[in-house]
């Protein structure tokens, strides 16, 4: 619920997401069509979402790998190594300001020449 109040509430309307354990018990072979889990399903009944799914394989990369390497982007820079901690709470007020800052923190691409490659930048 915590998570829920950072974000400012439910997300509303679509929500795309990949094949993610909490939510499908199992994608069904070539077809792709996803058997979901009963909590997944009161979840999204309670709140009124309608779920979508990434592409899988090659074709949905793209969409997957882009999330995964901002997550794996915090938990570098300020996760590891970690101190042990004692409760939720405590961990939620070290990691906070930490958020805030990446939050405010974007990537500007910037082109040199018309044959450069694609230069990214941090700004704060």
């Amino acid at each position: 619920m915590y998570a829920l109040a950072v974000l400012g509430g439910v997300p509303t309307g679509q929500v795309l997401h990949d094949s993610l354990r909490s939510a499908v018990a199992r994608v069904m072979g070539f077809s792709l069509q996803r058997v979901v889990t009963a909590h997944w399903t009161a979840f999204r009944s309670h709140v009124s979402l309608e779920a979508f799914y990434s592409q899988t394989g090659p074709r949905g990369a793209h969409e997957k790998g882009g999330v995964e390497g901002q997550f794996d982007w915090f938990r570098r820079n300020h996760l590891v190594p970690f101190s042990k901690l004692d409760s939720f709470e405590q961990f939620n007020a070290v990691v906070d300001p930490w958020d805030q800052a990446d939050h405010a923190r974007r990537l500007l691409r910037h082109v040199t020449s018309p044959d450069s490659v694609t230069n990214w930048q941090r700004t704060p």
